[in-house]
């Protein structure tokens, strides 16, 4: 008997929804992690790839890249400051990150609403526990003392759908799609 073949369609490549750091913070930021590699190594992340991730999806077959974008396309959701103002080490992942020492709520339920309407659309399998951080450098055992970070704050105006890969080089990431966050309707 012949062995059975299951066709799957081609990957998408790994997607999230993300909101990106505006280039002033990128390069405050980029500056920053680049004197820890300096002393300490790691793997930098290339300036113009900074980012916050909303949601996390993974692999996604290429053929329901046209409903998600449909999904994202009809989600009305709110413009929301972000400040980062602290630098942290998780030593399990070997990430240097900058976070926030108490993010605005308005940036949690953003992605929490995110979230929930991915799963209910079956884009995702479950909701995770909003962390918001920016990942500067990889690979990074110890980073010793961190320096201070001069708050870096701004408005999300827009959010993103992107793609990543990996090589040995670290990851390249593709704006697949953008879609304005709405501004906040005037007190009536």
């Amino acid at each position: 008997m012949a062995a059975e073949t299951t066709y799957t369609a081609p990957s998408a490549g790994r997607l999230f929804f993300a909101l990106w750091v505006p280039p002033a913070c990128a390069g405050t930021l980029h500056a920053m992690a680049g004197a820890v590699v300096g002393r300490s190594g790691g793997r930098l992340m290339r300036e113009d790839t900074l980012h916050l991730t909303l949601a996390f999806l993974g692999d996604i077959a290429e053929r329901r890249l046209p409903a998600l974008l449909e999904h994202a396309a009809g989600l009305s959701l709110p413009r929301v400051p972000v400040c980062l103002d602290r630098l942290g080490f998780w030593a399990q992942n070997h990430i240097l990150f900058a976070g926030s020492s108490a993010p605005d709520p308005a940036l949690g339920a953003l992605a929490d609403s995110l979230q929930e309407s991915l799963k209910e659309a079956g884009f995702l399998a479950e909701t995770r526990a909003f962390v918001p951080h920016v990942t500067m450098l990889r690979k990074l055992l110890h980073p010793g003392k961190l320096p201070a970070l001069p708050a870096q704050a701004w408005e999300a105006e827009e959010f993103a759908l992107v793609r990543s890969w990996r090589s040995d080089r670290g990851a390249a990431y593709e704006t697949v799609a953008r879609w304005p966050l709405q501004a906040a309707l005037p007190p009536t």
